[in-house]
């Protein structure tokens, strides 16, 4: 009989052991650095970097992947003033073989750069949050709490400037962050170059600035928010705002109310015209997918909207394409193909639909979109197609769940299997 039992521990050891170790595989995530563009000189400054690490969450246990070609890139963690002065004379550690694996081995702040030539003040730095793991699926959600106010740097290292590739990066930068009473933005600019105005939504749409609610012309620019609702800056100065210096955000309470009783079901909504890229058009983008990725990731597509394309004749066209050859940038049966600008597309069906170029090299370089079309009847949040950029992080900061639904089964399994073999030896 004690020898029976001694087996059964041994068992159930073994098994909780399994089961533990199938968790910690789950929590875990490999963060590809970048995703396709990889550890470069990125096109624009450091932005690329910013946005990519802005649609993440970190957690302690995490791995950073940098993809790089040795010998011509390394990478290097340093300090938080390391990194703002770029300065890699007394790295914290350093990594000149790639691809190189970081392990986020605790919660706080980390900060990366390269140390060659001036690759870091020309914008290949990375800085990231990491957070506590997670404590597991059974776990229950700390409540809600008020917040102390929060100082957001508009754009962050970008600044406050005409960005490239037009109003996207400022849309791109507010998008995963919570605003609050309380907080303040500051806009930082070079005195006489630029300034910045609080303006109604209809001049913002229309890039009007004859008469803001207020205007600041010396940089830095502080600006509180002391009421909830909706907020709307531009730059006054030339043809900026048309060009993209705008940014439009939402400021909550900054403290929890009660739940609703139960959620308002969204009603179905008219057709939607969508400029594909916005300002930034349709061509080959600065920084490869992720821009496209980005600006589609928060939008709502419906049966019935329609896409544009722009684009300059002659020089680029717009390939409708399957899954696969979406995948492979293989555009030599495309569903169809608009050469003649602007292209019109009406979505016409819900699932997945692909474009890209079908011009030399122009996929693989990063002219390619993915959407996820809902059933008009039923408008819902689209999901980003299982190829296309999956963040971690969602408009409130929340992370997507990913499907660990094989491994929580397998948990469950090896769990029930032990109690099976205990009841057995029970006497």
């Amino acid at each position: 009989m004690r020898n029976n039992r001694l087996a059964l521990s041994a068992i159930t050891v073994a098994m909780i052991a399994l089961a533990s170790s199938l968790y910690t595989i789950d929590a875990q995530r490999v963060h590809v650095v970048g995703d396709r563009l990889g550890w470069i000189v990125p096109p624009g400054g450091s932005i690329a970097y910013s946005t990519w690490a802005g649609l993440q969450v970190f957690s302690v246990g995490d791995i950073l992947l940098f993809n790089f070609t040795t010998g011509q890139q390394d990478v290097a963690r340093v300090t938080k003033e390391a990194f703002d002065a770029c300065n890699s004379t007394n790295p914290i550690s350093i990594q000149t073989t790639g691809p190189a694996n970081y392990t986020l081995s605790s919660a706080g702040e980390y900060y990366f750069i390269s140390t060659q030539d001036e690759h870091c003040f020309f914008g290949q730095k990375l800085a990231i949050s990491v957070n506590q793991a997670s404590s597991g699926p059974s776990a229950s959600p700390a409540p809600a709490a008020s917040r102390t106010p929060v100082t957001y740097i508009v754009g962050d290292d970008l600044g406050w400037i005409v960005p490239p590739g037009g109003k996207i990066a400022y849309e791109t930068w507010a998008y995963d962050k919570i605003f609050a009473v309380g907080d303040t933005l500051v806009f930082n600019f070079t005195t006489g170059e630029q300034d910045v105005a609080r303006v109604t939504k209809e001049a913002f749409d229309t890039c009007n600035s004859t008469n803001p609610l207020s205007l600041q012309t010396t940089g830095p620019a502080s600006y509180t928010l002391n009421s909830t609702g909706e907020y709307y800056f531009i730059s006054t100065l030339d043809s900026h705002c048309f060009l993209g210096q705008k940014l439009a955000i939402i400021v909550t309470s900054g403290s929890p109310g009660p739940p609703s009783s139960s959620p308002v079901p969204p009603s179905p909504r008219a057709p939607v015209t969508y400029i594909v890229g916005d300002l930034l058009g349709w061509l080959v983008p600065p920084g490869g997918p992720i821009a496209y990725e980005t600006w589609a990731y928060d939008k709502t597509f419906a049966v019935g909207d329609i896409l544009v394309f722009n684009f300059a004749n002659a020089t680029q066209d717009v390939a409708e394409v399957t899954k696969s050859a979406y995948s492979g940038c293989d555009t030599s049966s495309p569903l169809r193909v608009i050469s003649t600008s602007p292209a019109r597309i009406i979505l016409t069906s819900a699932g997945e639909h692909f474009y890209t170029s079908t011009y030399f090299t122009h996929c693989s370089l990063g002219q390619k979109l993915a959407i996820n079309v809902t059933d008009f009847g039923s408008p819902s949040i689209a999901q980003p197609p299982s190829n296309a950029l999956s963040p971690a992080g969602g408009p409130n900061g929340a992370p997507v769940p990913f499907n660990s639904a094989p491994r929580h089964a397998a948990l469950s399994f090896f769990a029930s299997l032990a109690i099976a073999f205990a009841s057995l030896f029970v006497f």
